[in-house]
């Protein structure tokens, strides 16, 4: 078996021919999801669409994944690969990984993954690891991997060296290899929570660069840093080890966290977008850079809708064939802006994915023209006093559901 970055090609999807919701985006107002009866009370779904460029068709949700017993699933991401099966037959991969313990860095890493070769239809491979990225790209090479989120400090709680692991798969993503290597920053870094060993910068999105080396956008501390601060950094030898390009954004004064989870993707001016959180239920920021990482623009606001329209955690950020930006991103909720030109100099088309309890961390993937495979949880652990025992029934779950950006 081999894979290759999916082309978005169209491909059939069967769930765009069920029960298909049309949302005018000139009109202002909500739209109930359409779900399975039997799952219907793991979505709240209504969408509010404020722009008359796009229509927005969405297939009913469905559960990715549902949490049994006394265990946990949340903060989802995506990918989409395409892989080519026996007899040379092409076909969409979907990758579902989320966490499967408490947001609490002091319990060791647990990340769940779900794959679907039907569209969705099925979820039929199941595994679990203890590291695995937030991002999937593809190598040069066809291999798709990442470099985990979680690192560990190297020599104490500050440190020039930090452990990382790259997670790789050669055949699709039926098996994982783990290599590990070193971040090396150019002054000391601490670690992210002290006494933990976590490490001091945590990978949350990585490129395959044009000139074939990989690049990543990371979080943390340096030694002085009274903030997050965000960076760049570059891997020349296949994601073991990273070193610090630039500092991509740091403010003691931005918001109550500083610049931080940050998403990147390569615009249409040939750009590198960044857009990064400052702190839970604040708006979003938003940074670029000319010249492959080096240096970066000063960090505004999202233009063009309202701050409080804005505001979120780890944002998802991923480009159409024709262009289109697409940015998923939540808390309070889960949301979703459009940059019709590709640049993100302007976002419009706001509309709410989802709206029940949720941590607001969604992924998103390209899945065809237009088209974009979303996902995201329900239930946040800080909702429910684990004092008193595990909530039943089990509320934890990850759903999904497809998007076509189709312009009016």
């Amino acid at each position: 078996m081999s894979v290759r970055q999916y082309d978005q090609r169209d491909e059939q999807n069967p769930f765009l021919d069920r029960r298909k919701m049309l949302l005018s985006i000139g009109l202002i107002g909500t739209a109930a999801a359409a779900c399975g009866a039997d799952e219907s009370h793991l979505y709240g779904g209504r969408w509010m669409v404020t722009n008359q460029s796009y229509n927005i068709q969405t297939s009913e949700p469905f559960v990715v994944h549902k949490a049994e017993g006394e265990k946990l699933c949340a903060f989802p991401a995506a990918a989409a690969f395409r892989i080519v099966g026996e007899g040379g037959r092409p076909f969409t991969r979907l990758f579902v990984y989320f966490s499967q313990t408490k947001d609490d860095a002091n319990i060791p890493p647990s990340v769940g993954l779900r794959m679907s070769d039907d569209m969705g239809g099925t979820w039929p491979h199941v595994q679990s690891h203890t590291w695995f990225p937030i991002t999937l790209v593809e190598r040069p090479d066809g291999v798709i991997g990442g470099p985990s989120f979680v690192t560990e400090m190297i020599g104490g709680d500050v440190s020039r060296e930090q452990r990382i692991r790259w997670v790789q798969s050669a055949d699709g993503g039926a098996s994982w290899t783990t290599t590990e290597g070193r971040l090396v920053t150019p002054v000391p870094m601490k670690c992210i929570v002290a006494g933990t060993g976590r490490g001091g910068f945590a990978f949350t999105w990585a490129l395959s660069m044009e000139d074939g080396t990989l690049g990543a956008a990371l979080y943390g501390r340096y030694a002085t840093d009274t903030k997050y601060r965000t960076i760049w950094a570059r891997s020349t030898d296949g994601g073991a080890n990273w070193s610090v390009v630039s500092t991509v954004a740091y403010d003691p004064d931005a918001g109550p966290e500083g610049y931080c989870e940050p998403a990147v993707e390569r615009v249409a001016d040939g750009s590198l977008l960044c857009v990064m959180r400052i702190g839970s239920n604040k708006p979003l920021y938003q940074c670029r850079s000319f010249d492959e990482g080096e240096t970066w623009s000063k960090p505004e606001p999202l233009p063009g809708p309202a701050p409080e329209l804005t505001h979120s955690v780890l944002p998802a950020l991923r480009k159409l064939r024709d262009g289109t930006l697409v940015l998923s991103y939540g808390r309070p909720d889960t949301r979703m802006l459009l940059s019709p030109d590709g640049s993100g100099r302007s976002w419009t088309s706001f509309a709410t994915t989802y709206d029940g309890t949720t941590t607001g961390y969604t992924g998103i993937a390209v899945v065809g023209s237009g088209r974009v495979f979303l996902t995201g949880d329900r239930g946040a652990n800080w909702q429910y006093d684990f004092a008193s025992g595990f909530p039943s029934p089990n509320p934890f779950a990850i759903w999904g559901r497809f998007v076509d950006i189709v312009t009016s």
